[in-house]
């Protein structure tokens, strides 16, 4: 069976105790038609995305570290996020952080980010809508570009 040329590939990192491997199943789940990778450290070192097929595409997700993590994992698990973003930067690697206190919540911004780099009737679901994107309670606190972005081009309207 050939390549579904408008699928893409999802590669989703994240460090120890970020929920990963759980986005991982559940985007993997609701989007049968896309390649959906757990990228490691190990595979973006063995692997540089530099070496990946041009066509296609590719959307980066890496798992932000708003969920428990015990004591003991704090410091490993901040270690393991730190060279990953390294990493993602050395290579030029264009990410969008997934944040979410449930699976759910996570899933969703999943699939919003991948809506903006392969959109598909899955993640048409989950498209924010210009009000919602207007009206994003906790700007100040989540450190997206993008959001940063909209909320000063707003204040200059």
């Amino acid at each position: 069976m050939a390549p579904d040329p408008l699928a893409a590939v999802v590669h989703v990192l994240g460090a120890r105790h970020s929920g990963a491997d759980a986005l991982c199943a559940d985007l993997a789940r609701i989007l049968p038609r896309y390649t959906v990778l757990n990228a490691s450290p190990e595979w973006l070192d063995a692997a540089p995305p530099r070496a990946l097929p041009a066509s296609g595409r590719h959307c980066w997700l890496l798992c932000g570290l708003d969920l428990e993590c015990p004591a003991p994992e704090q410091h490993r698990q901040q270690a393991e996020d730190a060279a990953l973003r390294a990493q993602l930067a050395r290579a030029g690697l264009v990410f969008r952080m997934v944040y979410g206190m449930t699976p759910q919540q996570r899933l969703a911004q999943a699939l919003q980010a991948i809506d903006a780099v392969a959109p598909c009737e899955a993640t048409a679901l989950h498209r924010a809508s210009a009000a919602s994107q207007r009206l994003r309670p906790m700007c100040e606190q989540c450190s997206d570009p993008d959001c940063e972005r909209r909320l000063f081009s707003a204040l200059g309207r």
